[in-house]
């Protein structure tokens, strides 16, 4: 099958802009979102099992957004989603109290959700295999650079205005990147992607296994870590942290996210996005749960460093991963499944953490984190042992290295997948 290729960078450059405008809009509110919660009369096991509830609507949107972007495009779920999600921010921006919230947030996390599957289909088929490492490198930078800048305005905003206002400007950016996605975007998807059957079952079956593995664990670690209600509480009341000093010192992980994108995007066209992704998620693991155990301001600050650091490897690897590990022909509907079982996966994690948590200690989330870290890490090696992430290119293309998986640089131009 042809490549889809379109001259120098295709959709990269819109995407990364409307990325960053989407993320750096959640991330306004996103670090101090469970005392949002709090402030609106939850306590924390509503907390728990509202994040159950929104990861859950979430899980089953992505599963949608793969089955969507295979039959109607990339552009129009990714368009739609943009303008779905803005008004549900700016009604959620007037609830009175935590049940209200916790409905239009979830129909807010149902359209950020469905853009999953698409998000990488749209950067990766966009370019050419061996400058995928860089397209996602370019989009994690932009958004790494709206992650570290907006958690400060959010922290400015919060004294000055109230968490109302942040509501209404991530709002606002949602609107934006809508207008110029529907201007900008060109249309990815192969032809034969929407004629191409496939089974939700498909994903727990042979080689998608382990694909599936990788993908449950990585999603599982983020949503008990970074991604979810953990954090935020542990910040508050372990470390004694501020709402303006969480906001800032997760600004500050940020800012180290964006001077180490370019090097992680060239990572991974050097040493191939499995190892990649190996070793960030390892490191990912080891830095949240030192990061913990920390009391003192300079650890503190020093965890949300290798914390900042280690995501972005984690992130840039894992985009190039989904695009290795799953073939043209069925990406969109193979993506959509896998993060719906992820999803639902790291929905039931939460609560259940959560009620761990209360006989375990307040370790709990970022100890399972870990050892989830340490599963994925041996997945992830023995993939890469067996050669999978070079299964489809042309075998007279394959250097002795890349034969065994040792990939090694190409002067010329790289192998094109059939």
């Amino acid at each position: 099958m042809r490549l889809i290729n379109f001259e120098r960078w295709g959709n990269v450059p819109a995407m990364a802009i409307t990325s960053s405008m989407c993320i750096g809009g959640m991330m306004l509110f996103m670090p101090v979102l469970s005392l949002i919660f709090r402030d609106l009369g939850a306590s924390d096991l509503n907390i728990s099992i509202s994040a159950a509830a929104w990861t859950t609507a979430a899980a089953l949107s992505q599963y949608l957004g793969g089955q969507w972007s295979d039959r109607f495009g990339r552009v129009p779920v990714l368009v739609f989603a943009c303008f779905a999600g803005s008004a549900a921010l700016a009604l959620a921006s007037f609830a009175s109290s935590w049940l209200p919230f916790l409905f239009l947030y979830i129909g807010f996390q149902f359209n950020h959700a469905v853009q999953g599957p698409v998000f990488s289909s749209t950067v990766g088929e966009s370019v050419e295999p061996h400058r995928r490492g860089r397209a996602f490198g370019l989009v994690e930078l932009c958004i790494a650079v709206a992650a570290a800048g907006a958690p400060l305005l959010g922290a400015r905003m919060m004294e000055l205005t109230g968490t109302q206002q942040l509501l209404l400007l991530a709002s606002g950016l949602w609107f934006g990147a809508g207008v110029i996605r529907y201007r900008m975007l060109r249309e990815t998807r192969p032809d034969i992607a929407a004629a191409t059957g496939f089974s939700f079952s498909e994903v727990v079956r042979g080689r998608l296994l382990s694909v599936t593995l990788v993908a449950v664990g990585a999603q599982v670690m983020l949503t008990l870590t970074k991604w979810g209600p953990f954090m935020a509480l542990h910040a508050s009341d372990s470390m004694g942290l501020t709402r303006v000093q969480i906001n800032s010192f997760y600004a500050l992980g940020a800012v180290c996210a964006v001077f180490i994108s370019p090097l992680a995007g060239s990572v991974v066209e050097r040493f191939g996005c499995y190892l990649t992704l190996a070793g960030g998620v390892i490191t990912f693991g080891v830095g949240f749960l030192f990061w913990s155990m920390q009391s003192s301001i300079p650890a503190i600050i020093a965890s949300y460093i290798v914390i900042g650091i280690s995501f972005q490897f984690c992130m840039i690897s894992l985009g190039a991963f989904r695009m290795a590990a799953l073939d043209d022909d069925i990406r969109g509907k193979a993506l959509g499944a896998l993060g719906t079982l992820s999803m639902l996966t790291a929905a039931a994690a939460v609560p259940l953490v959560g009620y761990l948590q209360r006989f375990l200690g307040p370790f709990t989330p970022f100890g399972a984190a870990f050892l989830v870290a340490i599963a994925v890490f041996v997945r992830l090696i023995a993939m890469h042992r067996s050669g999978d992430e070079y299964r489809g290119l042309e075998v007279s293309t394959i250097t002795p290295n890349q034969a065994v998986g040792r990939p090694t640089p190409s002067p010329g131009r790289s192998p094109v997948r059939r």
